[in-house]
C-alpha cells in the first residue's frame, strides 16, 4: 500500500513538475515573444519615421523646385514682355507660343461633367453680326508685326471697333482675361471636343463659366495686343489643336 502511495506521489510530482516547467516554458516563450514584438514596434515605428521623413523631405524639394520653375517662368515671362514693349521679336514669338500653351491647358482641365452637358457641334455660325473681311488665313504667313513667316492658329475678321462679337454655336465659357499677345481674349468651351478662340477685344460681356447661346453677345471687338488695328483674332480648337476657321463656317470672301 505504501508502495503504491509512493508511486502516486511520484507520479504527481513529476506531473507538477512538468506543469510548472511547461508554464515556465510558455511564459519565457511568451515573454521573449512580448519582447521580440516590442522590439519589432520599435524598428517598424523608426522606419516610418525615417521614411515619412525622407518622403517629407522629397515632398519639400519637389514643391521648392515647382516653386523655383513657376518663379522662374514667371520671370522668364516678365522679361518677355518687357522685351516685347521694346520691340523684341524673338520675345514676342516665345510670348506667342506661351500664350498658346495657356489656352491648350485652360481646354485640357476643364471639368468633364461640362463638357457632357454641352451638344457636339457640327457647324458654326460667323461670330460677328456686322460687316467683315476675313484679312489674314489660317496658317503660314508673314506675321504683320516681326514680318516674318509664322503659323497664324486662326483668322483675322477686320471690322470696325466696338464691333459686336455673338457665339457661334451654344457653350461655355472657360476663361476671360488680358494677355500680351492675344489681348483681351475669351475662350468658349463647345461640345464634341470643340472650343472657340476669340482674341484682341475691346471690353467682355460674359463672366467666365456662363453658359452662352448661339447668338448671345460675348464682347466687343478691339485693337488689344499684337494688333496692328481694329479686328478679331478668332480660331477653332478640336481636343485644343487649332484647326481651319473656315472649315466651320459658312462660305465667305476671303483676301489675303
Amino acid at each position: 500500500m505504501r508502495k503504491a502511495v509512493g508511486w502516486i506521489l511520484l507520479v504527481i510530482a513529476v506531473a507538477a513538475a512538468v506543469v510548472v516547467a511547461v508554464g515556465f516554458s510558455r511564459n519565457r516563450a511568451d515573454g521573449r515573444h512580448v519582447v521580440a514584438y516590442v522590439q519589432s514596434a520599435d524598428v517598424w515605428q523608426a522606419r516610418q519615421r525615417l521614411l515619412w521623413q525622407e518622403i517629407g523631405v522629397v515632398y519639400d524639394a519637389q514643391v521648392a523646385q515647382q516653386e523655383r520653375i513657376l518663379q522662374m517662368t514667371e520671370a522668364e515671362e516678365a522679361a518677355d514682355v518687357a522685351a516685347v514693349e521694346a520691340g523684341d521679336h524673338e520675345a514676342m514669338i516665345r510670348q506667342d507660343n506661351r500664350e498658346d500653351q495657356l489656352v491648350r491647358s485652360v481646354i485640357a482641365g476643364v471639368d468633364p461633367t461640362i463638357v457632357a452637358q454641352l451638344q457636339p457641334v457640327v457647324e458654326l455660325a460667323w461670330p460677328l453680326a456686322g460687316p467683315m473681311m476675313v484679312t489674314s488665313p489660317y496658317g503660314e504667313r508673314m506675321h504683320p508685326i516681326i514680318r516674318e513667316e509664322a503659323f497664324h492658329r486662326g483668322i483675322d475678321l477686320r471690322t470696325h471697333y466696338g464691333s459686336p462679337i455673338v457665339a457661334p454655336a451654344d457653350g461655355v465659357v472657360l476663361y476671360i482675361g488680358r494677355k500680351t499677345a492675344y489681348g483681351n481674349m475669351i475662350v468658349l468651351l463647345h461640345g464634341g471636343g470643340i472650343a472657340t478662340v476669340y482674341g484682341h477685344l475691346w471690353k467682355f460681356t460674359v463672366q467666365p463659366y456662363e453658359r452662352v447661346q448661339k447668338g448671345q453677345l460675348l464682347g466687343y471687338t478691339g485693337n488689344t495686343g499684337f494688333s496692328t488695328g481694329p479686328h478679331l483674332h478668332f480660331e477653332v480648337r478640336q481636343n485644343g489643336e487649332p484647326t481651319n476657321p473656315l472649315e466651320w463656317l459658312p462660305p465667305i470672301e476671303t483676301t489675303e
